[in-house]
């Protein structure tokens, strides 16, 4: 068994085309994701990107790079590509970190590979925190998430769930962990309606009845660069 740290990097963003080559505090965000990603413990470190100019820019600070310039529905397609492309073993770990996950929490990913590791389940394992702040929840780029009693997840949503309400809300954060054999099956699962409403790769798991476990996180600085604001109050934060 092996820990592979996978991030996929696509340049022509939706949401905000171009954001991992934008650069603050001296590095593009993609730069400062994978130095931070280099700080775990793992087997392999890839950077998956459809992009020339992130191949580039990663390989410039020492990080392989898988490339294809192939279009994919979401980064776990691009994933699942190359984990069959690579002949990733089928009990490898693979940490699919988000390309645009500012300062994610380190210890985040350790509780993955210790949850995947443990678990006697075919299951994604990811991460998730609670909040009060009333901005970031009504934010429809603040992926809300509720769990059942063993904190298996029911549904995500850009949404406010559960509805109406008041107190504090599970917000996700964009790290998921899973087994090679798992991550291979992806492709071939059925894409459901409610995953190309919300734009949320995960909930085609939870379609498919793979359970989604959420660790939750107390203390944690990452932020999701999703907009041109994100992207301008972490510049002011720097300040």
């Amino acid at each position: 068994m092996k820990t592979r740290i996978i991030i996929p990097a696509r340049l022509k963003s939706t949401r905000f085309p171009n954001k991992l080559i934008k650069v603050f505090n001296g590095k593009s965000i993609i730069e400062h994701v994978a130095l931070r990603a280099k700080k775990l413990n793992y087997d392999s470190l890839l950077i998956a990107t459809d992009s020339l100019k992130i191949k580039k820019i990663v390989e410039n600070i020492g990080i392989q790079v898988w490339f294809c310039d192939k279009e994919y529905s979401c980064g776990t397609e691009r994933l699942s590509a190359l984990s069959k492309d690579l002949n990733f073993k089928k009990n490898d770990i693979i940490i699919n970190i988000q390309g645009d996950e500012y300062n994610f929490p380190l210890i985040a990913v350790k509780n993955i590979i210790n949850d995947l590791k443990v678990s006697r389940k075919e299951i994604v394992s990811t991460v998730i925190y609670t909040t009060i702040d009333k901005k970031l929840i009504s934010n429809k780029d603040s992926v809300k998430v509720v769990v059942d009693k063993q904190g298996n997840a029911l549904y995500f949503s850009r949404s406010i769930i559960p509805h109406g309400s008041t107190g504090s809300v599970a917000i996700h954060i964009g790290i998921y962990g899973y087994k090679a054999r798992l991550l291979d099956m992806y492709s071939s699962f059925l894409k459901s309606d409610f995953e190309k409403t919300e734009s949320l790769e995960q909930l085609r798991f939870l379609y498919n009845k793979v359970p989604v476990h959420c660790i939750k996180i107390n203390n944690h600085n990452s932020i999701s660069i999703n907009s041109i604001n994100d992207l301008k109050s972490l510049k002011a934060g720097l300040k």
